[in-house]
């Protein structure tokens, strides 16, 4: 997955900010050519996305720093960071352990509405960055949620075509008596059917190792999961909501979210509706308004700019991205897609296995574990269908 860079420049509260926003370059499977720069590009910024939610399994720490790879703009993911949530009154410490490109919590962690959190992260050169504090805003619950498949649910510019997938929508009874800002997230389980796929290598005691030598291997070869496992998938738009225009009232068939067919396999949807605080839905809102202005549908997420991070230690040290807490519902909608007749997102692969007698190194491999982490699990989903 290649990544972009862009460097805009905007007013924010009478002052002009430089905004760096950041394109995953790589989206439902297509990629857009890198561009030619046309500013000057910083590298090792530090790029934090970071969500402490009420919701058990939604809270996340994604840190990200900058860099030029053979001309073209990247993040990576920067491993070994000591990653805290702290509540700011009791002060009580959650440590956050390593995934594969995020730091989580464990599955059963949730925040209270009404408490007060902050964020701090050490990184392995030493510099810490640390957030303002943020108090869990009341949750407001989910009623109802529906899906609709549509054959054009979005235009994919680079391909010069729409896209089809599942639209889900969602009704909740708007409060009275406070101003509410909403964020809506997704999380698709679908069950897999291999665990690992190796291009141009082999798997070998859970590593890929390289055939790419060797004439008689395969392009790539596929490996069953060796036990129940479900990928998981997330919204690649900024979906927001506030209560401006529809405070008190019924909120009927809002669409909050969209996921493409980029399989026929049946997949539950759990539509995740965080209450964020009013800083929180103004900084996602700028982001939202830029990328859609910039590119549309192949513009990526998330884009990052000046949060409410600092570097304690150097305050002329930008760090790029927002700690956010919130309180949130879910529910859930099993959709069916083994019926449908048009063509998925991305490229299909076929099963293909190593076969007995193939002049490749040993021991002939056919399975691979579920590696648990923020996108993949081996626990069912509480309500996937028995």
């Amino acid at each position: 997955m290649k990544n972009k860079l862009h460097l805009i420049s905007f007013a924010f509260k009478n002052k002009i900010l430089t905004v760096y926003l950041l394109s995953l370059a790589t989206f439902f499977y297509s990629c857009i050519d890198p561009v030619p720069p046309q500013f000057d590009f910083k590298e090792d910024l530090v790029i934090v996305d970071a969500i402490a939610s009420s919701v058990p399994g939604n809270t996340f720490v994604s840190v990200k720093k900058t860099f030029i790879e053979f001309g073209e703009y990247k993040s990576k993911f920067i491993s070994g960071c000591k990653v805290t949530l702290i509540n700011s009154v009791t002060k009580e410490e959650v440590m956050l352990s390593e995934d594969e490109d995020s730091y989580l919590v464990s599955p059963d962690f949730r925040v209270d509405e009404g408490s007060e959190w902050e964020l701090e992260i050490i990184t392995p050169s030493g510099k810490t960055y640390k957030s303002l504090s943020e108090i869990v805003p009341s949750r407001v619950p989910i009623d109802l949620i529906s899906d609709t498949y549509n054959k054009e649910m979005t235009f994919d510019v680079s391909k010069g075509k729409y896209i089809p997938g599942h639209e889900i929508r969602i009704d909740f009874q708007e409060p009275e008596a406070t101003s509410n800002f909403y964020y809506f997230q997704y999380r698709a389980f679908e069950q897999q059917t291999y665990c690992q796929i190796c291009f141009y290598g082999v798997l070998r005691f859970g590593e890929c190792i390289s055939q790419i030598d060797n004439p008689a291997a395969k392009d790539y070869y596929t490996y069953i999961c060796d036990e129940p496992c479900w990928k998981i998938s997330y919204n690649q738009e900024i979906s927001l909501f506030d209560d401006a225009f529809t405070n008190g009232k019924m909120i009927s068939k809002l669409l909050v979210g969209k996921v493409p067919l980029n399989s026929k396999q049946n997949m539950l949807v759990e539509i995740v509706q965080l209450n964020i605080t009013e800083e929180a839905h103004k900084y996602y809102k700028t982001i939202k308004d830029i990328v859609d202005n910039n590119s549309g549908f192949n513009a990526p997420l998330p884009s990052a700019l000046i949060g409410n991070l600092f570097n304690q230690n150097d305050l002329e040290d930008p760090v790029l991205g927002r700690f956010t807490a919130a309180s949130g519902s879910s529910k859930s909608i099993f959709v069916k897609r083994g019926s449908i007749d048009d063509k998925i997102v991305g490229e299909y692969r076929q099963s293909q296995t190593e076969i007995f007698g193939d002049p490749l190194p040993s021991p002939i491999t056919y399975d691979s574990p579920c590696i648990v982490g923020r996108n993949q699990t081996n626990q069912k989903p509480l309500t996937w269908p028995e």
